[in-house]
Order: structure tokens, then C-alpha cells, then sequence
């Protein structure tokens, strides 16, 4: 049975259930172009933190603010406490993204300790000031990304849903784990079931994806509306063309041969290089690193790119290496 292609967030039409992850670090504008050029429905922003935006002079806040059309359509997620500092930089991201998500699961010990991000999975009530000022200071759609509780002893994920869609959250990102467990442990995605049962907007999955056959099997034990791919799509976004061939037309694709890996990591540098405003080749490199999982010989291909110095040497190990 071929899935619906009627996917929306509040009256924003999305091509198919497929969305990247917010993932700080990881998510530079080369990749997620290219993450949307293999199908990924919605991609998403690093964190950006709302007082770090608000505080920041002209130059810090332009290179927080890396942003193409291309790449859109875009969420960007931000991360505070205070509603009214997180209000005032909605002024900053909104000329650049089509939904404004804010981040109640980032479950990293700074982030909890300022009160912020997954801290709120112990303190649910208190997210209704912030998604209330926001949703009233923007005409964007509002989503939010929240984790199943603070610990197993406390799953609290209905009533934190509950009471972001009672906010005016347009959709609720749900990450199958709790704050304790960080990203260790497998994803209760019986938990996201839970919500979506519940929920009147849509619910989106998250948690454990490194497959398509991965995103078919939550969409379908979970019933939710779309599924947010984290860690398995990095250095492998094609893993999103899989997942979309497979989920809206039943149709599966093989995984890439080391070669067509080489050639997907020679494509990715090409972009990085013509989109990105500032070149940073550490992290260019750690890309081509995360690119070599699931290739023969991972180890050593690992290990000759990381000596590489430039671009120009990191493309003749690429070539030599993977044989392209």
C-alpha cells in the first residue's frame, strides 16, 4: 500500500515523511543540502541558542546564521529559557527558515545545568511560558522536539505533549529515549506510539533510525506522522533516498558499494566547497570520516583521511582509497 502523499505541519506541505535531525555539529549547510537532495522532506538547523543570537554582535551572528534557498524547506531550532529572550531572536531566523522549532530534549549536562533543552522533561509545566510567547510573536509554524522523560521511573511523554499542543505547538518531535539515557540504550518507540494515540496534531518520530527499513517499521508500529533520521544519516545521506523509495513506494534500494560511497563523499566535498561561506577544513574532514562507515576496509580509510591536510589531498586519498 503507497503512503499518503498529503504531509503537512500546520499548512506547510511536505513532499514525504522524511526529516533531518538537528544535529549540532554535523548539520553544516553542504550536508544538509545534500541530505534534501537525496529526499529528506525538512531539514533542520544546529541548536542555536537564543541568547547567544540575541547577544552576539553583527559578525558573530552572521556565522550562526548559514542559511541557502536551496536547502529549504528549513527549520530552525533554538534553545533558552527565558521567552523573552527567546522572542526577541526570532527576529534573526526568521527571514531564513519555514518552521521554528524549539529544543526541550538536548540532554547534555551544560545545557541541563542551565536549565534549558531536556531539563524540561522533569519540569514539563514549565515550557507552556516559552511556547505560548513564541507561538504569539511569530506567524511561523511552532514545533517543539521533547525526549520520553527524565529517566524510566518517570516517562512523562503524554503530558508533556499534551501540554505543548494545549501551547499551540503545530507538531511535537519525540525522541525515543529518556534524558538519562542520553543516546545510549535502544528507543521505546512504544512511547511515541502513546502520543501519537493522544495527539491531534502531528507527531514525528525520532530514535534509532540507521535504516529504511528502520523508518517503514516506526511509521507503522507507531503510526506517526513523519520520522526524523539523527545519527544513521550521518556520512550517508543517500540513506534518505533508501528510505523514501521504500516508504512511499514500497520499493527497496540496496545500500551504496564502497565505490558509490567514494563518489557520494567526492559530490558532498564539491558542495562544501561551493556553498559554505566559511571553509572550515576540520570539519570537512570529519565529515569525509563519517563517511567511511559501512565501507570496506573502514579502519584504513579512516586512518589515511585523517592525515589529510587540505581539500586537495583530502580528494586524492577519496580517490585512491575508494578507488574512484
Amino acid at each position: 500500500m503507497l503512503r499518503s502523499r498529503d504531509i503537512r505541519i500546520a499548512k506547510f506541505r511536505l513532499a514525504n515523511p522524511l526529516c533531518l535531525a538537528p544535529l549540532l555539529g554535523v548539520n553544516c549547510i553542504a550536508f544538509r543540502l545534500m541530505c534534501h537532495n537525496y529526499g529528506a522532506a525538512l531539514v533542520y538547523s544546529p541548536m542555536l541558542h537564543s541568547t547567544g543570537l540575541v547577544k552576539a554582535d553583527d559578525e558573530g551572528r552572521s556565522s550562526m546564521l548559514e542559511f541557502v534557498k536551496e536547502e529549504r524547506p528549513l527549520a530552525i531550532q533554538i534553545i533558552g529559557r527565558d521567552p523573552n529572550i527567546m522572542a526577541e531572536s526570532l527576529q534573526y531566523i526568521e527571514p531564513y527558515c519555514d518552521i521554528i522549532d524549539l529544543n526541550f530534549g538536548c540532554p547534555d549536562k551544560d545545557i541541563l545545568g542551565q536549565k534549558m533543552g531536556a531539563y524540561f522533561s522533569k519540569h514539563p509545566e514549565q515550557m507552556t511560558k516559552i511556547v505560548s510567547k513564541i507561538v504569539g510573536s511569530t506567524n511561523k509554524p511552532v514545533t517543539a522536539k521533547i525526549r520520553i522523560g527524565w529517566d524510566s521511573q518517570h516517562l512523562n511523554q503524554n503530558k508533556a505533549a499534551k501540554i505543548l499542543e494545549d501551547a499551540g505547538v503545530a507538531a511535537i518531535a519525540v525522541h525515543g529515549r529518556t534524558t538519562k539515557q542520553r543516546y545510549s540504550g535502544k528507543a521505546n518507540w512504544e512511547s511515541i506510539k502513546q502520543v501519537k494515540e493522544k495527539a491531534n496534531i502531528p507527531i514525528i518520530g525520532n530514535g534509532d533510525i540507521w535504516s529504511a527499513d528502520d523508518a517503514k517499521r516506526m511509521l507503522d508500529m507507531t503510526g506517526c506522522d513523519m520520522v526524523m533520521v539523527g545519527r544513521g544519516a550521518m556520512g550517508n545521506p543517500y540513506l534518505f533516498r533508501r528510505c523514501v523509495s521504500l516508504v512511499m513506494e514500497e520499493k527497496a534500494l540496496p545500500d551504496q558499494t564502497t565505490e558509490q560511497k567514494g563518489r557520494t563523499l567526492l559530490e558532498f566535498i564539491k558542495l562544501y566547497s561551493k556553498v559554505q561561506p566559511v571553509k572550515r577544513f576540520t570539519e570537512l574532514r570529519q565529515h569525509s570520516l563519517w563517511f567511511c562507515t559501512g565501507a570496506k576496509g573502514a579502519s584504513t580509510k579512516r586512518l589515511m583521511l585523517s592525515k589529510a591536510e587540505n581539500e586537495e589531498e583530502l580528494v586524492r586519498i577519496v580517490r585512491k582509497e575508494f578507488k574512484v
